[in-house]
């Protein structure tokens, strides 16, 4: 039985995907004991370690002093941070990859304005922010940067600085797509244009990476992000570091020590099998995202024209509520005939359309979080009766309410 340290955090949701990874491995494995404890991404190494007796180390901290004090320790470690020491054996998110989907993303919806918020001097966010512009200089745009540095950001959070952040925001060309270097910054970019009253997506769109699916959910409109395959990370880190407190085959040590030439110790040897010996791009894994998952910060075309901007946010807010044409034409005084065709030329589909939309997305939620009935969904939809929802909602979805909701679970 191995004796497992994990220095991860638990306060966040990409912490809390590596660990459990390394926990899937570890059961599938049965040949581990993992101690771990609640930490912060920024915590100091507890005491514990250093007299645990540990055959193996799992390590993510945001400070490179941290992880070099326990590359000292010569215990066999994986490294999961971003400022990995050269020496370190590390797995790590793909975050070029991350920036060059998010910046995919938002061209794929006809965006040509576009925005990037970071913080300077983190090597995360530093990536992110160059292959976004690099994705975007490559499709001809230009990109406008508004950056914290390390030393500011640890002090003062983006949420404590929202009036440069507003007057940054309200700055830039509309339509316009914003990647934040992660969901919490794009948290605050959304509760500003709230303050500001620009629309979010019309006018703005967000996408943020990490996907943490709570943090996301909770904001207005749910948030567009870019999800880092966690879950593959930290069972990557576990078994790259159950080969290295694997008991090395004798034979296959000595038929190592006459490739490299001249002896070395066990755990070098070791080292050597899981890393070969070609340098140090040797001991980067790095593993790719799964992808962007799709909310309501991005859940549009770019709008160029602002009276349909507006009717849009207007029926994205409230096609639930039982609206129709005649409605907007209320709200946004001008003849049917001059809505429709501003409309298709912004959007590519009616007014018609796009409330139904909304609202089958609405049904689709409602279908996969809750055990309502068809007849409460269609109430709670703005469709005026069930059999109407039923059919709507298999000529945009393909199948029935009731396939969908099975399929779901």
């Amino acid at each position: 039985m191995y004796r497992v340290a994990l220095l991860i955090e638990t306060s966040k949701a990409f912490g809390r995907g590596l660990l459990a990874g390394v926990g899937r491995f570890a059961r599938l494995h049965g040949q581990w004991s993992t101690f771990v404890d609640e930490r912060g991404l920024s915590d100091p190494i507890p005491d514990w370690v250093e007299s645990g007796d540990f055959d193996g180390i799992i390590v993510r901290a945001s400070q490179r002093e941290t992880l070099e004090q326990v590359i000292g320790y010569g215990i066999p470690t994986i490294c999961l941070g971003e400022e990995n020491p050269v020496s370190a054996i590390s797995v790590m998110n793909d975050d070029e990859a991350c920036a060059e989907l998010a910046a995919q993303h938002l061209l794929d919806r006809g965006f040509s304005n576009f925005g990037f918020l970071g913080h300077r001097g983190f090597v995360w966010s530093d990536v992110r922010r160059d292959h976004f512009q690099r994705a975007l200089t490559l499709a001809g745009k230009d990109c406008d940067v508004l950056e914290a540095s390390v030393e500011t950001t640890r002090e003062a959070p983006w949420y404590q600085r929202r009036k440069r952040l507003a007057t940054w925001i309200a700055g830039l060309n509309k339509p316009v797509g914003i990647l934040a270097c992660y969901d919490s910054a794009a948290r605050t970019i959304l509760e500003v244009c709230r303050d500001l009253d620009l629309l979010v997506p019309e006018q703005v769109a967000v996408i943020g990476v990490d996907n943490d699916e709570v943090l996301c959910d909770l904001c207005d409109p749910p948030l567009t992000s870019v999800a880092p395959d966690t879950e593959a990370i930290g069972m990557r880190a576990a078994e790259l570091l159950h080969r290295l407190m694997e008991p090395a085959d004798r034979t296959a040590i000595q038929l190592q020590e006459a490739e490299i030439g001249g002896k070395g110790n066990e755990k070098k040897m070791r080292l050597a099998a899981v890393c070969g010996e070609n340098g140090d791009s040797e001991r980067r894994v790095i593993v790719g995202p799964m992808g962007v998952v799709t909310r309501g910060s991005t859940d549009t075309q770019a709008i160029d024209d602002p009276l349909i901007a507006a009717v849009a946010g207007y029926i994205r807010r409230h096609a639930s509520d039982g609206i129709d044409v005649s409605d907007l034409l209320t709200e946004f005084p001008m003849s049917r005939r001059t809505l429709e065709r501003r409309f298709n030329k912004a959007l590519d589909e009616s007014p018609l359309e796009l409330i139904r939309r909304v609202r089958i997305n609405h049904v689709k939620n409602l279908l996969r979080e809750t055990d309502l009935k068809l007849d409460t969904i269609c109430e709670m939809t703005g469709f005026s009766y069930t059999a109407y929802m039923v059919g709507c909602f298999k000529e945009f979805v393909g199948m029935t309410p009731g396939q969908f909701r099975k399929q779901g679970r």
